[in-house]
This record gives C-alpha cells, sequence and structure tokens, in this order.
C-alpha cells in the first residue's frame, strides 16, 4: 500500500483506527521536536511530508510556532489536512520534497518527521529542506541494529517496514548521523534518540505481549546507548545548512 501514497492516504483517511494510531504517534513526535528546539523562537514552520496533519496539530497545541504550512505527495493527504487543520492554517501544497516551491528561507523551521526514509534520494530532500528553512528537524527510525540483523542475515526476511511501511532507506544511529553531515551537508545542532513506550506496539493483540514485556524489559534496564544498538528506536535532530557552504558560495561569488 505505501509504495503509491496517493492511494494509501486516500483510503486510510476514512480509517479511525489508523487516524488514532497517527494521532498517538504524533504526540511523541511533537515532544521530540520541542525537545530539539527547546529555546528557540518559531515564526513559522513547514511540514514536508504532512500526511494527516496529526504532528501540526500536536505542535500547534503546543504553542510551537506562530504560523503552520504543510506539503506532500499525496493530494488526499493534504487536503485532509488542510481540513483538519483549518483553525491553523490554510497553506496546503501538493509537491516533490526534493523540488518545493518556496523562496529560500521562507520558513523559520522544516520538519520531515519519519519522511526520508522513504525517498530515493533523502540527500536532495534535505538539502532542499535546508535552503527554504533556517533550522531542519529530522527524525528516523534507526532499523540497523541487532534484531534486524538477526532477521536480515541468520532468519533471511527483509525488513518489514519495506512491505509495512514502504521504508527504502535503514540507517543505524550512528550511520544517520553521518549522513546527515557528510551527504546533505547539514550541521547538527541538537540531536535526541527516543527509545519509544509501549505506545509504539499499539498493534500489538494484546499489550502485555511478549514483544512488548521484552521491549519494556530491556528499556527500562539498559541505557539507551545500549537499547538502541540491539532494537529499533528513532533518532531525532536538529540541522541547519553547514556554515562552510555559505563561506564557499561566497568566495565564488567575490
Amino acid at each position: 500500500m505505501w509504495h503509491d501514497y496517493e492511494a494509501g492516504y486516500r483510503d486510510t483517511i476514512h480509517d479511525a483506527a489508523f487516524l488514532a494510531w497517527r494521532e498517538l504517534g504524533a504526540r511523541r513526535k511533537a515532544q521530540n521536536i520541542l525537545r530539539l528546539c527547546r529555546g528557540m523562537e518559531a515564526d513559522s514552520v513547514i511540514e514536508i511530508g504532512c500526511g494527516t496533519g496529526a504532528v501540526l496539530r500536536m505542535l500547534h497545541a503546543m504553542n510551537f510556532a506562530k504560523e503552520y504550512c504543510c506539503i506532500d505527495l499525496s493530494p488526499s493527504a493534504v487536503r485532509f489536512t488542510v481540513e483538519s487543520c483549518k483553525a491553523i492554517t490554510n497553506r496546503g501544497f501538493v509537491g516533490r520534497a526534493d523540488a518545493l516551491p518556496f523562496r529560500a528561507n521562507a520558513f523559520s523551521v522544516a520538519v520531515l518527521s519519519h519522511v526520508v526514509e522513504h525517498l530515493d534520494d533523502p540527500a536532495s530532500a534535505l538539502r532542499e529542506a535546508s535552503r527554504i528553512a533556517r533550522f531542519v528537524v529530522v527524525e528516523v527510525p534507526t532499523e540497523k541494529v541487532f534484531c534486524n540483523f538477526v532477521r536480515r542475515r541468520i532468519l533471511h526476511q527483509p525488513y518489514a517496514s519495506i512491505a509495512g511501511a514502504g521504508h527504502v532507506q535503514f540507517w543505524s544511529p550512528s550511520s544517520i548521523a553521518k549522513f546527515l553531515t557528510q551527504e546533505a551537508h547539514l550541521e547538527i545542532l541538537n540531536r535526541h534518540q527516543d527509545p519509544l513506550g509501549d505506545e509504539a506496539d499499539s498493534g500489538a493483540k494484546d499489550g502485555a505481549s511478549a514483544r512488548v514485556f521484552v521491549k519494556r524489559t530491556l528499556r527500562n534496564s539498559l541505557p539507551v546507548s545500549v537499547y538502541s544498538r540491539l532494537l529499533t528506536t528513532h533518532a531525532a535532530f536538529l540541522c541547519r545548512k553547514t556554515e562552510v557552504l555559505f563561506r564557499l558560495v561566497f568566495f565564488f561569488i567575490v
């Protein structure tokens, strides 16, 4: 389903369970954004890959910014977001993350929350985000971890998120940081590794299932730096365009 985002959203925006799951996850994602941007005054924020608009609504509820805007590849997602967020914005655009229809520095913050792992060329999307916004917040699942090593190398099964969520990019906690700095040419200003909570497994048939119990036990007993090498966590970063690039551009212009 998630290899055709328009078809996916056209169906799921009418699914109450899916929308509730998105709202549940949005609270934690918004909290991560606020944690990264603590002390920052954001006049405007754009969410690139807005989906159902759940993160934007949560950011507004937390008084993150004065103005909100969204863009997504799916027209159905944009229509749903604008309709459900009409109290805070009527600015919704359909477009690609690697070709954004905005002037340079049009926004204070650009948010790509669980977006770049879906893109064939995530570096181009992040460079575009850093062009249109002074700061970029990016969050991804870190799936190159021990449990997935076992899954892929021993059990000979692909990442579950390929079929389940349409992921095409996979990182570890360290490789995503390297990717941001070396390929997307971003400077990392702040970072947070989110070990998640039981709500991440809200789709389990039983809240006390073996999987949830094992994760909870490990999460409560291990440092995040160790836990994040064993199981999938979410890595969130506050970035900006590398200052060196500005200096090089200025040098060649002069």
